[in-house]
C-alpha cells in the first residue's frame, strides 16, 4: 500500500506519503554525486603546492576568503531553489546544471597554473564557482528529501544506500588512488590528475542522472508541504522567519556542522598521507583499510537504521557519534603510549587492534553526516506544520552552509597546523621521515576532531524532533492538508480544529487555515 490514511471527523486524508525502494536508493546517488567533488577536493593542496607553486599558508588563507564568500550568498541559493517551479519540476533542472557546473569547475581549478592571470586570483575565482553550483547540488539532496517520504519508517533507508553508494566514492576512490594511480605514477603530478579527474566527473555526472530518475515522481507539488496551498514565492524575510526560534533547525545544523568538520579532517588526503604515510610508516595501508571498512561499515549502517525504525534518527545519531567519540580517543591513547608509532602498521598484536579501533571510529563516523540529511527532512516537516509553510530549499541551505563551511574549514585548519610545524612550502608526502614535529602535527589534528565529537556528542541531546514529536507533525500537517480543501463547510472546519487541538498537536492555526 503506498499511502496511510487518517481519519478527521469522517474525512479520510493522507498521513504519510511513501516511495518506493528503488525511488530512494536511486536519489541517495545525488548526495555520492557531489561527494565525488568532496573527496577530490583533498588533492587541491597537492596540486595547488606541487604543481601551481603556491604556499601552504597561502592556499589556507585563500580557502577561508572563498568559504565567506559562499557563506553569505547561501541564503539566496536557498530562496533560489525555494522558488523554482518549472515543466520539468523543481529539483531535476537544478541537479543537472549544478553537477555541469562542477565539471566546469574542476577543469577550471585544475588549470589554474596555465591562466593568464596570477595563481592566487585564479584559485579564488574558481573556489567561488566551485561552492556556489556544490552547494546547489547538496542543498537538493536535503531540500528534497521532504518530498521523497515522510514515514518515520522509511525516511532512514535514505541513509542505507547513501552508505553503500557512498562506499564506492570514498572507499572505491582511496583504493583507485593508493593501489592505483598513485602507484603508477609515484606522485600527484598532471599526468596524475589528467588520468584521475576525467573519470570522476564522468561517474558523478552518471549518478546525478539516475538521481533525477528516483525524484521524477515525487518532483511534483502534490508532495511540496501543504500541496499547491504553500507553494508560493519565498522571500529573504520568509528565510529569517523559519531560522527564528527554530531549535531543532540551530541544534541539528551545528552537530552537522561538527561532524562534517571532523569527517572532512579524517579523509583530508593530506591527513592520511601524515597518518597512514608517515606516523604508521605504511601509505599503502590507507587503501586497505578503506577496503576492509566495506563490511564494518553495511553493519554498522544496517543496525542504525533499524535502531532509527524501531526508536527514532536521534537516538541512532546519538549513538553513532558517542561509538565514534570512544574509538577515536583510544586510537589517539594507542598513539601515545607507542614509542615507535610505525609498529602499529604491523598488522601483528597490538597493531590489529589499533586498526580496529580507527576502523570503529571511522565507521561510526560518516554514518551521521549520512543521517543528518534524512533528519533535515524532518525539520521540514516541523516547520510546515508550525507555518503552513513549505521551505526545503531555505532549511536545506543551512545545512549546505554549515556542510559546506565544514568541510572547507578542514583542510584550512590542517593546513595552519602542517605550517605551524614548519611545512610552510607545501604538505609532508607520503614516505617523509618520522620527525617529533610532524607527530606533534599528527596529534593536534587527531586531538582537534576528538574535541569536536565530545562537542557534538553533548549538544545533540538538546535536539527535540524525537518519534512522539514527529508522529504528531504527521498528523498536523494531513489535517491542515484537509482544512484547505473545499467543501467543507465551517462547522465541519471549526470541528476539525477542536480534534486537533485535543490531540495535542501544536498547529498554530489562522483564520486562513479555517474559511477559504
Amino acid at each position: 500500500m503506498d499511502e496511510k490514511k487518517l481519519y478527521v471527523d469522517g474525512h479520510e486524508t493522507e498521513t504519510y506519503h511513501t516511495a518506493k525502494m528503488w525511488e530512494i536508493a536511486l536519489f541517495s546517488l545525488n548526495n555520492s554525486a557531489s561527494n565525488f567533488y568532496l573527496f577530490a577536493f583533498g588533492f587541491l593542496g597537492f596540486y595547488a603546492t606541487g604543481v601551481a607553486g603556491m604556499t601552504t599558508v597561502l592556499i589556507a588563507s585563500v580557502l577561508g576568503l572563498a568559504r565567506l564568500f559562499d557563506g553569505l550568498i547561501d541564503p539566496a541559493i536557498g530562496t533560489a531553489i525555494d522558488n523554482i517551479n518549472t515543466r520539468w519540476g523543481r529539483y531535476r533542472p537544478i541537479m543537472l546544471l549544478s553537477n555541469i557546473g562542477l565539471i566546469l569547475s574542476f577543469v577550471f581549478l585544475f588549470n589554474i597554473h596555465r591562466m593568464p592571470i596570477p595563481t592566487v586570483v585564479a584559485l579564488f575565482i574558481g573556489l567561488i564557482f566551485h561552492k556556489i553550483v556544490y552547494s546547489f547540488q547538496q542543498t537538493v539532496t536535503k531540500a528534497a528529501q521532504a518530498s521523497l517520504t515522510n514515514d518515520p519508517a522509511q525516511r532512514p533507508l535514505f541513509s542505507v544506500f547513501d552508505s553503500i553508494f557512498n562506499l564506492v566514492v570514498f572507499t572505491g576512490g582511496q583504493l583507485f588512488v593508493t593501489r592505483y594511480l598513485f602507484a603508477q605514477i609515484g606522485e600527484y603530478n598532471m599526468e596524475f590528475y589528467g588520468r584521475f579527474l576525467p573519470l570522476l566527473c564522468a561517474v558523478s555526472f552518471g549518478f546525478t542522472v539516475l538521481a533525477m530518475f528516483g525524484i521524477r515522481r515525487k518532483d511534483n507539488v502534490k508532495y511540496f508541504g501543504l500541496g499547491e496551498e504553500s507553494v508560493e514565492k519565498q522571500s529573504f524575510k520568509e528565510y529569517f522567519s523559519v531560522l527564528k526560534g527554530n531549535k531543532p533547525l540551530a541544534v541539528l545544523a551545528f552537530c552537522g556542522a561538527m561532524i562534517k568538520f571532523a569527517a572532512t579532517m579524517v579523509g583530508d588526503q593530506n591527513f592520511l598521507a601524515i597518518f597512514f604515510g608517515i606516523l604508521l610508516g605504511n601509505y599503502m595501508l590507507a587503501g586497505d583499510v578503506s577496503a576492509w571498512i566495506v563490511v564494518p561499515q553495511l553493519l554498522f549502517v544496517f543496525g542504525l537504521t533499524r535502531l532509527a525504525q524501531k526508536k527514532d534518527l536521534k537516538t541512532s545519531y546519538k549513538t553513532a557519534v558517542s561509538i565514534a567519540t570512544i574509538g577515536l580517543a583510544a586510537v589517539i591513547g594507542l598513539l601515545f603510549v607507542t614509542p615507535d608509532t610505525r609498529v602499529l602498521s604491523s598488522l601483528q598484536g597490538m597493531s590489529l587492534i589499533f586498526i580496529a579501533l580507527w576502523i570503529i571510529a571511522t565507521v561510526a563516523l560518516k554514518y551521521p553526516t549520512s543521517i543528518v540529511l534524512t533528519m533535515s527532512a524532518d525539520i521540514t516537516d516541523y516547520v510546515t506544520a508550525k507555518t503552513g509553510k513549505f521551505a526545503p530549499g531555505l532549511i536545506g541551505t543551512i545545512f549546505s552552509l554549515t556542510d559546506s563551511i565544514a568541510s572547507s574549514l578542514a583542510p584550512v585548519v590542517i593546513g595552519w597546523v602542517v605550517a605551524g610545524i614548519g611545512y610552510t612550502d607545501g604538505y609532508p608526502q607520503p614516505g617523509d621521515a618520522l620527525t617529533p614535529a610532524i607527530y606533534k602535527g599528527g596529534l593536534i589534528i587527531m586531538g582537534i576532531i576528538l574535541a569536536t565529537l565530545v562537542v557534538t556528542m553533548i549538544a545533540i541531546r538538546f535536539y527535540p524532533l524525537d518519534r512522539k514529536e514527529m508522529e504528531l507533525i504527521a498528523e498536523d500537517i494531513a489535517v491542515r492538508k484537509e482544512i484547505k480543501k473545499e467543501g467543507l463547510t465551517e462547522e465541519e472546519r471549526n470541528q476539525i480544529k477542536i480534534e486537533v487541538e485535543e490531540s495535542g498537536v501544536k498547529t498554530e492555526f489562522k483564520e486562513d487555515d479555517l474559511i477559504k
